[in-house]
């Protein structure tokens, strides 16, 4: 867990300081530090205008510490709003000895604030479990890695649930970390952002999503779970460490731990420099979902996997932004 506490006494209270923010200078008791995460969610949620008053929220839920964690700071706010409701999503993507325990852990959390949970399948909604296409082959015979197609479909699977449950937006757990290595990933792929990711983005036909955690570091929701108490799935996804995101993540940790701060600041001037997309959305010809092109990415990867064939380097490449998170 993190400790980068030292000998001081909490910045607000003055009981015994379990956590100091390197980048801030401020120490916090265990107390403060929940208020002050939960506090600085509110604040990035009026900021930004990412929820509003009579929203149906759908949270994706996957059982790790970051959507957990979310999933509490959202029933609590949301009861100060009666006219909205929260929905929890989670989709099983059908990893052998990793999804299971998750969904459990999810379900347990839902259960335990009286929140709506429901679960989708790969399997049921693409014809195949991810573990089938890694074993099978043919996601090697296609040139796409897991984490690709698993990325692409777990988005298009929330889309889905999303309609289905009539939710207004889409909430997801993606910290500061999260946004800032997608929009390194961008760049190191040699395109720069196309959108600042989880902020509401309203278009016809489209169900924003939003990043309430997009101010908040990931060891601190790592701490803010263990101090609330939630019991989280701890084991990494085992095509995690294939993932070029792995890469990027552990080069950014590393970085920010020596240079405190230096998430907030890339983040920043990232976004200051984004310009906004030509061209409106349109609906995919073939599911109808909100895409900038013919076919949206996840229709033209289910189409290549049934039909087990190499198609052009342009249709696999994988898309990085706001489309792989």
């Amino acid at each position: 867990m993190p400790s980068h506490v030292g000998s001081k006494p909490c910045s607000v209270c003055g009981d015994a300081a379990v956590y100091r923010q390197v980048y801030s200078g401020v120490s916090f008791c265990s107390a403060c530090f929940k208020e002050s995460i939960e506090r600085r969610v509110r604040k990035t949620i009026s900021k930004y205008g990412l929820l509003r008053e009579d929203d149906r929220i759908l949270v994706a839920v996957s059982g790790g510490k970051d959507s957990l964690s979310l999933l509490k700071v959202l029933a609590k706010i949301e009861r100060a709003f009666p006219r909205s409701s929260l929905v929890a999503v989670s989709i099983d993507e059908g990893i052998a000895g990793y999804r299971d325990e998750a969904l459990q852990l999810a379900s347990e959390l839902c259960r335990r604030f009286g929140v709506e949970h429901r679960v989708y399948s790969f399997e049921e909604l693409f014809g195949s479990s991810l573990d089938r296409l890694v074993r099978g082959g043919e996601l090697n015979r296609l040139g796409l890695g897991a984490c690709t197609l698993c990325g692409v479909w777990r988005r298009k699977a929330i889309s889905m649930a999303a309609r289905e449950l009539s939710a207004t937006v889409v909430a997801t757990a993606h910290t500061l970390d999260d946004i800032v290595q997608t929009y390194f990933m961008d760049i190191l792929r040699g395109s720069f952002p196309r959108a600042p990711i989880g902020l509401r983005r309203e278009g016809e036909g489209i169900i924003p999503r939003v990043a309430p955690f997009r101010q908040i570091p990931e060891e601190e929701v790592v701490l803010y779970a263990y101090l609330s108490k939630i019991p989280f799935q701890e084991t990494p996804c085992p095509n995690a460490e294939n993932s070029q995101r792995d890469m990027v993540r552990n080069f950014l940790a590393k970085f920010e731990a020596k240079y405190a701060g230096s998430l907030f600041a890339a983040l920043k001037t990232i976004e200051s420099n984004i310009r906004p997309l030509e061209g409106a959305l349109k609906a995919c010809q073939f599911c109808g979902e909100p895409t900038s092109r013919d076919v949206c990415r996840a229709c033209e990867l289910e189409i290549a996997v049934s039909r087990k064939i190499t198609v052009g380097r342009e249709l696999l490449r994988p898309y990085i932004g706001v489309d792989d998170i």
